[in-house]
This record gives C-alpha cells, sequence and structure tokens, in this order.
C-alpha cells in the first residue's frame, strides 16, 4: 500500500503541542494534510537485526591472537561467552555495540 503525502509525515514538519497543526520549515504553520513540493517522507528506523550485523563487528567481541594465523574470525564475548566461536558466522545479540576501528595510514 502506497502512504499518501501529508505534512504530518514529512521530515521537514515538526507538530506543534497547542494544536494539531505542523510547522513546517519550507511553509510555516500548516494543516497536517497539507501537502507541498518539498514533501520529503521520514526513513524507517532499522533495528540491528534489519542490518544483519555480526558478532565480529561488535565491540565486545575479542579475536583471539594466537590463532589469528588460522582462523582471523575466532574469538569470544566478553559479556556472555567463555567458549570461542566464529564471529563472522553468528548474528549479534541485544547488547551490541558498533566496533569502531582505529584506521592507521
Amino acid at each position: 500500500m502506497k502512504q499518501k503525502k501529508f505534512c504530518s509525515n514529512c521530515v521537514k514538519g515538526m507538530p506543534i503541542s497547542i494544536n494539531k497543526d505542523i510547522l513546517c520549515r519550507e511553509r510555516g504553520v500548516v494543516s497536517p494534510d497539507y501537502v507541498c513540493s518539498k514533501h520529503r517522507f521520514m526513513p524507517e528506523p532499522k533495528t540491528y537485526r534489519d542490518l544483519n550485523y555480526k558478532c565480529i563487528e561488535c565491540s565486545f567481541f575479542t579475536v583471539e591472537e594466537a590463532d589469528q594465523e588460522n582462523s582471523p574470525t575466532l574469538g569470544l564475548c566478553q559479556l556472555f561467552s567463555v567458549r570461542k566461536y566464529d564471529g563472522s558466522l553468528k548474528s549479534a545479540c541485544s547488547k551490541f555495540s558498533k566496533h569502531m576501528q582505529d584506521k592507521v595510514c
């Protein structure tokens, strides 16, 4: 089903708490069902499951240095695991935190 364009579902509009009107960056105060030519839909929020992250991309996953020659993705989770596993195969858990990689030039 195609979504209809209204200022109430536009990125540029913000609801006014006093009444049901919308404060638009382009047009000022407008009614919620008003539509202009500069309408942009709000992006759908994506969860970590939709993005299909793996354990190896998590900041809590540590790669074992001794096994890096044989399997560079073998390691363990600092939060939950005591056994080594392949982080590139397992999906991330609900405690996922994106690993920030330092780039060396």
